[in-house]
């Protein structure tokens, strides 16, 4: 059978992942821009409803994980109608999963805004915030799965598409809700909410009309019957390799509540910081992405040791990214933040939070790298002990110490997120480097060819 995966490199996958990203990102910080020019309360209240939602998304991104994992290893292995039929399953778990949790933030809406300790003043706008994009978790989840599918496939271009149309129709309605040049039915804070929840739908369009015509052997019957056994393999990969994203997510969270005693000026720096330093590490975050689909098809084909040799060399060019635009991005933090806000306090605390960064960006390379690299093998028991101990002590604990204890603020929290991703980037380098991931493989290899035997 002629195999329906394109050719891939490096580039030709990192490229579009990380126009995706920054694109994807970019709907945010366009939200967080424009509402700046309608209030600092608003981009605080909208702030602490994403996190929340960000929540949700890992969930999304851990089945996403699980199944690129298992449909990679099937198409290295040349399993095409496998590959095609667990990725139909992978989209209907996501799709039920997504109803959910749709359900769940348009009831619980206000309970969840109130757990993580607002001002009374800023709760009515994150909480209409949270009931309409979060509402629109489904459409999320599907579009999620759909761009890990193509990905998977060597076609990145779609899912980068997508995202450009996303972008297109997000930026051209939150202008008309934020600054009115004609009159619309929405405003402020819910018309953001609508504008995002829309354009998200558009997507999912436009991805589902993609993917009828993709002629890669899908099939609705796999949709709709689905196979246990292949949802159990997704689940149990994607739960232990999305540990390490929820925790991170909730601990933003929990360390968000610290910052509530003090004040607005300290929400609002992290709110700013959080949205631009992104596009910092983002072409990191693109390489480490592309480099776990082409291990992942090695690792499905056999060639261990050239997934050991490609993911220890892209290491290289992910950390260099990550210096250069980081200290990049603290040199320009003056004229970039002036863009939001005025306010002195607030462009003070996002100088320092900016120059602690560049640390930061180094630790998080060795998680891009290696972290991603253990997870193309399905090696994810033991990098999910470690991240989640990582995430709960060095992060949320030292958050508290530093940001409460020692009263350092919003600068505390930084300063324990630096000692986070460096204790989980030395781990998982060492990890693999080891090649602790080769031993498992090896170990259940054997295990399989003496069940077939008896």
């Amino acid at each position: 059978m002629k195999s329906p995966v394109k050719k891939m490199s490096l580039l030709s996958l990192a490229i579009p992942i990380l126009v995706e990203q920054v694109l994807r990102n970019l709907m945010g910080t366009v939200n967080v821009f424009m509402l700046s020019n309608y209030s600092d309360e608003a981009v605080a209240a909208v702030g602490v409803a994403n996190q929340i939602i960000n929540v949700v998304v890992i969930a999304f991104t851990m089945i996403s994980a699980g199944a690129a994992i298992v449909i990679n290893h099937a198409l290295g292995a040349e399993r095409y109608q496998d590959g095609a039929t667990i990725s139909m399953n992978a989209l209907a778990s996501a799709a039920g999963l997504g109803a959910l949790f749709s359900a769940v933030l348009i009831t619980g809406a206000e309970l969840f805004v109130q757990m993580v300790g607002l001002e009374a003043a800023l709760v009515p706008d994150a909480v209409n915030y949270l009931r309409i994009a979060g509402g629109a978790s489904i459409i999320l989840a599907t579009s999620t799965m759909m761009s890990t599918i193509f990905r998977c496939y060597g076609n990145a271009r779609i899912p980068m598409a997508v995202v450009i149309l996303n972008n297109i129709l997000n930026i051209a309605g939150t202008y008309l809700v934020i600054f009115r040049p004609i009159e619309v039915p929405l405003a402020g804070v819910i018309g953001v909410a609508a504008v995002r929840a829309a354009s998200e739908c558009a997507g999912l369009l436009f991805q589902t009309v993609m993917m009828a015509r993709s002629g890669l052997g899908f099939r609705i019957r796999d949709f709709i019957h689905v196979r246990f056994s292949y949802v159990k393999r997704i689940v149990s990969m994607g739960l232990m390799s999305g540990m390490e994203g929820i925790s991170y997510t909730l601990g933003q969270v929990v360390t968000t509540g610290f910052l509530t005693a003090f004040g607005t000026a300290a929400l609002s720096a992290k709110v700013y910081v959080q949205n631009v330093d992104y596009y910092a590490y983002v072409m990191g975050l693109a390489i480490g992405h592309a480099t776990q689909i082409i291990s992942g098809h090695k690792v499905g084909a056999g060639d261990l040791n050239g997934a050991y040799r490609f993911v220890l060399r892209n290491w290289r060019y992910i950390v260099l990214c990550n210096i250069v635009f980081g200290t990049l991005m603290f040199a320009l933090s003056p004229q970039l933040m002036s863009l939001f806000t005025s306010d002195p306090e607030i462009l003070a605390l996002t100088r320092q939070l900016f120059l602690i960064e560049i640390f930061i960006h180094i630790g998080r390379s060795l998680n891009h790298a290696f972290n991603y690299g253990l997870r193309s093998a399905g090696y994810v028991f033991w990098p999910m002990v470690v991240a989640v101990c990582s995430i709960w002590l060095c992060n949320v604990g030292g958050g508290y110490v530093f940001s409460t204890v020692l009263g350092l603020g919003v600068i505390g929290l930084w300063l324990a997120q630096m000692t986070d991703e460096w204790v989980r980037g030395l781990s998982m380098m060492s990890l693999w480097v080891r090649k602790k991931w080769t031993k498992a493989l090896l170990e259940k290899s054997a295990v399989s060819a003496e069940g077939k035997t008896v």
